[in-house]
């Protein structure tokens, strides 16, 4: 890994770390409690069904839009976050931003969500003679810290350090995300990843670190621009 990229891994984890440590303390509510957290604080957009178990035990629930209806079983902990919504409704339309101007999804805009840069190292295939390759990662995460949208193992298979991380509106980084995707096909950075059971192995790309510095204070200018727009 080059100097500068290096630079950039060690101010992300330090951050990630603050971060991280200041989230340990366990959380109790009644079912009661609960349930009124997600009638005031979620705007009753899902609700729980299923029979309580406690916060850290799965259980029934059912999104409130007539239209989704979806159901899925999260744990109540899980879902305490300002970030946590139905699956359906927030993280299912991947980056199809006509959606924040429709009147039944439009509040999806202002839920909370993350951009990251990831840089990797595809090991190759065994055809190719396992050749390496240094690529760069992009995407979005509802986890407020990027590292825990992979696996550890994944983490250190690839030798992944993560480069950036953006944090604000979902309307504000599906932009970010849809210009990378721009940037990469128009300039032919896009590499797929050799394994194919990597998440995101369509959202590669191969780029040199001057580039990669040029993307990566556009996308913290573009974050800026459009949170302080809304």
């Amino acid at each position: 890994m080059s100097r500068k990229r290096r630079n950039i891994v060690e101010d992300i984890t330090e951050d990630e770390s603050i971060a991280s440590s200041a989230k340990t303390r366990k959380i109790e509510m009644t079912m009661e409690q609960y349930d009124k957290f997600l009638l005031e604080k979620k705007d009753g957009r899902f609700k729980r069904t299923g029979q309580w178990g406690g916060m850290y035990k799965r259980v029934a629930h059912e999104c409130c839009d007539i239209e989704c209806v979806r159901k899925w079983a999260p744990s109540p902990i899980q879902c305490l976050t300002d970030d946590y919504y139905c699956p359906s409704c927030v993280l299912h339309h991947r980056n199809n931003v006509n959606r924040f101007s429709e009147e039944r999804l439009k509040w999806t805009a202002n839920v909370p969500n993350t951009f990251y840069i990831f840089s990797l190292v595809d090991p190759g295939k065994a055809a190719n003679g396992k050749t390496k390759i240094s690529l760069i990662k992009f995407g979005r995460t509802q986890h407020e810290n990027a590292l825990k949208r992979y696996p550890t193992a994944e983490l250190k298979q690839y030798e992944m350090k993560l480069l950036l991380s953006l944090r604000g509106k979902l309307s504000t980084m599906t932009s970010i995300e849809n210009w990378w995707k721009e940037q990469a096909e128009k300039n032919k950075w896009f590499m797929r990843f050799s394994n194919s059971a990597f998440h995101g192995q369509t959202e590669c790309v191969q780029i040199d670190d001057n580039t990669l510095a040029e993307l990566i204070m556009k996308s913290k200018e573009m974050a800026i621009a459009q949170e302080e727009s809304n």
